[in-house]
């Protein structure tokens, strides 16, 4: 192990550290939403803001990790501000510099690490925001620009605290020495320009939390109640891409004012960030009342932007997400109330935007319970919590097994099972969908081997592949390694990927899904008719069989439009020589109207639910095969 450097100016880097006044400070919301955003924008399971100090690194905020420091001499981020540069380390295990550090080779098991430097304001590197993975892989020139940005806005955090401590310390200077006017008006404008945004010249979020702060005590002496709003523009980000910043800027000078036309005596309007809003609205505790004023801002932020486009005029919508939170009931000091209104306003978007949430314990628990479920994953495979289930699919001309989904259970020593609906995303948002993913994949691969050596018919199994391991991974090396240790036939592994997933980089999709297709594995789209598919596009896609979305299958007795849509998809992938499955088939009558559309295969209750190894192997035992393929393979 190599242990890290000391600068050669590092008396003055441990000075300028100091005067940041961070070491030792207690958790802020500020630092800990740019940690988790990094941890969900770059799909890794840790984030870190890391401050080197002597003998020790001290994190700040952490996302995903439980120690509060390590030792100076183990750590990457004393590597990390060695130099101006990001410290990118795809495979710790491979890198002499830390292949037997303890965080790779003890419980931590880093594996990957990227690191940007963070500067004080006399610009000497006092830590880093990194990342940390617990298996190898690469960042993109895209994703390491995301967390160079993140860590530029780290640093204008940090900047604005010193700046702030310092324009008070001068405030408070020229008024003890009666200076001259002028003076007095420059140290004001400084402060001003400390607690307001640029751009809409509205209070920042810092300046509202103390707002909020300074009336603490009249309100609970009053027994007055407040409410604080966190105002979230859904998409916003769309905008800046298709129309440009400054449309962006304009829009939001202009949702500025229309918000402050709804504002009264005492209410205060903040921008906490590019796509934020946050409200103090004194007095208004009544929850009726409080929903009739949310709705009034909530349409006074919604519009329709013009859109370059052709023929026809383009419009692109704008709403937004509101979460609030109650003094005292929802929260007894500034910054409880902020998370709460935060937390319920991350909820309403979960609800797909342009809603009203508030705050509520069933709220919280739901949060810690999701934080208690992501770090317990992480120990999920390694503790046996983890197991696979079988759901049979039929061929609907022959009533033969010709295909078996793979699906991951989780039975947690407390909660019981745990339902995949809850622990995926779960999974995919920390970034530990990719461990689980390889997991299901050698798993399924080697008890499929143990089939064969058992004598069973030879069905395929089919594994599901998520947007971060199929683009984000080796993925094709991962599938080759696999069937090289199990020795499995290339026939009897099939691979499925959601419509989404495929349109977010065609280009790639289609060169991975060729080199894939190359090993001899089956490939399915999943979820097929949600996307808006092309023709064209899939005619590029060299797969095997599309995978109709279950919202389609269950409507389709009901529904003369879903019926419509099944009938299309079957046709149009029939037309390229493509296999059709269907899943979510329940009942006889969608088993009729699916088999009079001419579909290949079906899945579902209506046949079998999931089964245990051993059951399904009985299943395929009883019901023949192996089963022929599909008819347009």
């Amino acid at each position: 192990m190599q242990i890290p450097d000391i600068p050669i100016d590092e008396a003055r880097r441990l000075a300028a550290l100091h005067a940041t006044q961070l070491l030792g400070s207690p958790p802020e919301d500020a630092f800990d939403r740019i940690t988790r955003m990094a941890a969900r924008l770059l799909h890794v399971p840790i984030a870190l803001v890391s401050l080197v100090d002597q003998d020790v690194q001290w994190f700040k905020s952490r996302c995903g990790l439980d120690a509060t420091e390590t030792a100076r001499d183990i750590s990457f981020c004393g590597h990390a501000i060695l130099d101006h540069v990001p410290l990118v380390v795809p495979d710790a295990q491979l890198d002499a510099r830390f292949a037997d550090n303890p965080l790779v080779t003890g419980p931590t098991q880093v594996r990957f690490y990227a690191g940007v430097p963070l500067y004080s304001i006399e610009h000497q590197p006092i830590g880093t925001l990194c990342v940390l993975d617990h298996v190898p892989r690469y960042l993109s020139e895209e994703e390491l620009d995301m967390l160079r940005d993140l860590a530029r806005m780290l640093e204008g955090l940090i900047h604005h605290r010193q700046l702030a401590s310092a324009a008070q310390s001068l405030r408070a200077q020229v008024h003890a020495g009666a200076a001259d006017p002028a003076l007095l008006e420059a140290a004001g404008r400084v402060e001003f320009l400390l607690n307001h945004d640029a751009l809409t010249g509205l209070a920042n979020r810092q300046a509202l939390a103390r707002a909020i702060e300074q009336n603490l005590a009249a309100w609970r002496a009053q027994g007055t109640q407040a409410l604080v709003a966190a105002l979230n523009l859904d998409k916003f980000k769309r905008v800046n891409e298709q129309l440009g910043h400054h449309a962006g800027d304009n829009a939001l000078v202009a949702i500025t004012h229309s918000l402050q036309g709804l504002l009264g005596p005492g209410d205060l309007l903040a921008r906490a960030g590019n796509d934020e809003f946050v409200l103090l609205l004194p007095g208004l505790g009544d929850d009726s009342a409080a929903r009739d004023r949310l709705r009034q801002l909530l349409q006074a932020v919604q519009r329709e932007l013009p859109a370059p486009g052709g023929a026809l005029p383009l419009s692109l919508p704008l709403t937004c997400s509101i979460g609030y939170a109650i003094f005292p009931e929802d929260g007894a000091d500034g910054d409880a109330l902020l998370n709460s209104a935060d937390m319920a306003s991350r909820r309403a978007k979960e609800f797909g935007g342009g809603q009203i949430q508030r705050f509520s314990e069933a709220l919280r628990r739901a949060a810690e319970r999701k934080l208690a479920l992501e770090s317990q994953l992480r120990h999920a495979i390694g503790n046996g919590e983890l197991y696979l289930q079988y759901q049979p699919k039929i061929e609907l001309k022959t009533g033969t097994v010709a295909g078996l989904e793979v699906l991951v259970r989780w039975r947690h020593p407390e909660h019981g099972l745990v339902s995949p609906e809850e622990f995926i995303p779960v999974a995919e948002e920390s970034g530990q969908i990719v461990a689980i993913g390889e997991w299901v994949l050698r798993s399924a691969s080697v008890q499929a081997r143990r089939w064969i050596e058992q004598g069973m018919p030879r069905v395929p199994v089919a594994v599901n592949l998520s947007a971060r391991q199929f683009l984000h991974t080796d993925i094709v090396a991962t599938v080759e390694g696999v069937m090289r240790e199990t020795q499995l036939p290339p026939g009897l592994l099939e691979l499925e990927l959601t419509e989404s997933m495929s349109i977010d980089d065609p280009a790639r999709s289609a060169a991975l899904l060729g080199r894939l297709r190359a090993l001899g594995v089956t490939l399915s789209i999943d979820d097929f008719g949600t996307g808006y598919s092309s023709l064209s596009y899939l005619k590029r896609l060299p797969v095997h069989k599309l995978k109709i979305d279950i919202s389609f299958v269950q409507d389709i007795c009901q529904s003369s439009e879903s019926l419509a849509m099944v009938n299309a998809i079957i046709a149009m992938a029939h037309s390229l020589r493509l296999g059709v499955i269907a899943e979510g088939v329940e009942h006889r009558e969608q088993m009729e109207s699916l088999r009079a559309s001419g579909c290949d295969q079906i899945q579902g209750f209506y046949f079998s639910r999931p089964l245990d190894a051993e059951a399904c192997a009985a299943y395929v035992r009883r019901h023949g095969g192996p089963a022929p393929g599909l008819a347009h393979d």
